[in-house]
């Protein structure tokens, strides 16, 4: 043999082993890797659940999530549902990003795209509602191999009897004797058992518990008053959440998942409900605390300490770029306003934020008497930490004046003014105007 013919041999070899070696590299990495089930519920503020100090609710499963694994205790979506969605799916908050209600910029990069690119299988099921416009897009889009929806293109109004879904392009035939929730669990669980031998991210933005108030397959009482029918429902998306575990249980994937449960905006405002020696009204759509305040609940043995309460504030930018460190995927190339939050979960000190900032163009008018500015004198800007929140027309409140009924005056607290001036500095680090919001009216 010629020293040529013996040299292309020896690096034919080579790559040989180098495409062998990184192969099974490739299938080492790709066993260890964690899955990621992000749960969302609609309609449901956090002191909707045991974990979050109700005595009125009863959340089982998620209190023992909460129990064996960390509970935030400050995390803050947006007021209503499409704000939470876009931010929480682009880790950027609405003043880069919000178009209109019922809305997902098309140009937008989500999760979904991330962890698909990063190797991921991904599946979403349960309410959608961004698709519309010019501008909204379709699961596919967003980075999602397989889907089953409500509120997509071709589905009707009907999402808890005899559900109007869309399954990858087709149309379910459901009856009045299927339950909307219990088929988007039971497809989730399928998908968990599909793919068990690789990472998978699923997000499930349930349709519980939002209106209407109808009975669900386990409601006892007779009355069919809406509370007694929402406190059903909560019962029940706990109990979607407890199959959802088990079904990781019963597939050996308990240890290899993270599970996240948030919800999307505060209570439904028709409802009145009791807590500790409260009454409580719900404050869905408005920009205050009962409006914003969520729970998160992360759990994943082994890899999530049990029993971790932590008072770091999360806002929900934050969400996509926890999911890149669980994942190990690159982040999008834009402009982030979310930071991880998974060292937390581990028990580390992680990188806490000081403040959130908050951008709201509410559907619900009523929502911005008090301090709407700018486009139709609709946009209401804020920041705030644990204790205090500043609006950008100057406006001081703590944040447990959960209606915002007692604004804080200059002097009044020496506390109070520090963190007015951190917030203002908060507020003026941000752009001033929305980037994809236009004149007219949304």
């Amino acid at each position: 043999m010629e020293y040529c013919q013996l040299y292309q041999l020896l690096l034919m070899n080579r790559l040989y082993l180098f495409l062998l070696f990184g192969f099974l590299a490739f299938g080492v990495q790709a066993k260890g890797r964690l899955n990621v089930i992000l749960i969302m519920a609609d309609d449901s503020h956090a002191d909707n659940y045991g974990c979050y100090g109700s005595k009125f609710f009863s959340t089982p499963n998620l209190d023992q999530l909460a129990r064996t694994g960390v509970k935030f205790n400050h995390c803050y979506s947006e007021p209503v549902c499409t704000s939470s969605r876009v931010k929480i799916m682009t880790g950027r908050d609405g003043i880069r990003n919000y178009v209109q209600f019922g809305t997902l910029d098309k140009d937008e990069i989500t999760f979904g795209n991330m962890v698909k690119e990063a190797g991921y299988s991904t599946a979403i099921a349960g309410k959608w509602q961004l698709h519309g416009g010019e501008r909204g897009t379709l699961a596919p889009a967003c980075g999602f191999d397989t889907y089953c929806l409500w509120n997509y293109p071709g589905t009707e109004r009907s999402r808890y009897w005899n559900p109007s879904l869309m399954r990858d392009g087709k149309l379910l035939k459901t009856t009045e004797k299927d339950y909307g929730p219990d088929i988007l669990t039971d497809y989730l669980i399928d998908f968990i058992g599909q793919n068990k031998a690789k990472p998978f991210f699923v997000y499930y933005p349930m349709l519980l518990v939002h209106s209407p108030f109808p009975k669900t397959p386990d409601s006892k009482n007779d009355k069919g008053k809406s509370l007694d029918n929402f406190r059903d429902m909560t019962l029940y998306a706990d109990k979607c959440v407890g199959r959802i575990v088990d079904a990781l249980e019963k597939n050996g994937l308990r240890e290899k998942t993270v599970v996240i449960y948030t919800t999307d905006n505060g209570t439904h405002r028709n409802l009145t409900y009791p807590f500790g020696s409260e009454e409580r009204k719900g404050e869905k759509a408005y920009a205050t605390d009962g409006g914003t305040h969520a729970p998160l609940i992360v759990n994943c043995p082994g890899k999530v300490p049990e029993g971790i309460v932590s008072d770091d504030l999360v806002d929900f930018s934050d969400m996509l770029p926890t999911i890149a460190d669980i994942t190990g995927a690159d982040l999008p190339n834009v402009k982030l306003d979310g930071r991880s939050f998974w060292p937390q979960c581990q028990g580390k000190k992680g990188n806490p934020r000081q403040w959130i900032f908050q951008y709201y163009y509410p559907k619900y008018k009523t929502a911005a008497a008090k301090h709407g500015q700018g486009i139709n004198n609709n946009e209401i800007v804020w920041a705030q930490n644990q204790y205090f929140k500043l609006y950008r027309d100057g406006t001081l409140f703590a944040v447990k004046d959960r209606y915002e009924k007692t604004p804080l005056k200059a002097g009044v607290s020496i506390k109070a003014d520090a963190t007015r001036r951190l917030l203002q500095s908060a507020i003026e680090s941000m752009p001033v105007k929305a980037a994809k919001l236009s004149g007219g009216k949304k």
